[in-house]
């Protein structure tokens, strides 16, 4: 029995093996591929999530920032108009604060020198003693 090889024979065999690798290679593109699409199905759902809840947020803050708006050009105009009136004050507070200052000052060094004559008095007095 002989079996008769020809080009032809050859090259469609090669071509049904290429063809059947191809096969097996694009099944697993696809399956890489399905695998993928669900992780990014997953992540764009929690986009969605969080644009929604950012969304929500921005909606709340717009309503109270826009009922502010009113109550903070009042709060300007206010100040605009008794300017001089606020600079008074903030001089009459740093006056304020100055005589604090020297208060405290002067009251700690009283206090300073009441403890060094006392040390003072203990120490001739101890001195006394010993003699």
């Amino acid at each position: 029995m002989t079996v008769t090889v020809t080009w032809q024979g050859v090259l469609i065999s090669l071509l049904i093996i290429a063809g059947i690798a191809a096969l097996v290679f694009l099944c697993i593109v696809f399956a890489n591929l399905i695998t993928t699409l669900k992780k990014v199905n997953t992540v764009l759902d929690d986009a969605k999530e969080i644009t929604e809840f950012a969304t929500t947020q921005t909606d709340k803050a717009s309503k109270v920032l826009g009922g502010m708006e009113d109550s903070v050009s009042a709060v300007v105009s206010n100040l605009k108009a008794h300017k001089s009136t606020i600079k008074n004050v903030s001089s009459l507070v740093g006056a304020t604060t100055s005589i604090i200052g020297v208060a405290k000052a002067t009251g700690k060094r009283k206090q300073t020198k009441a403890a060094k004559d006392s040390a003072k008095k203990k120490g001739n007095k101890k001195t006394a003693e010993t003699k």
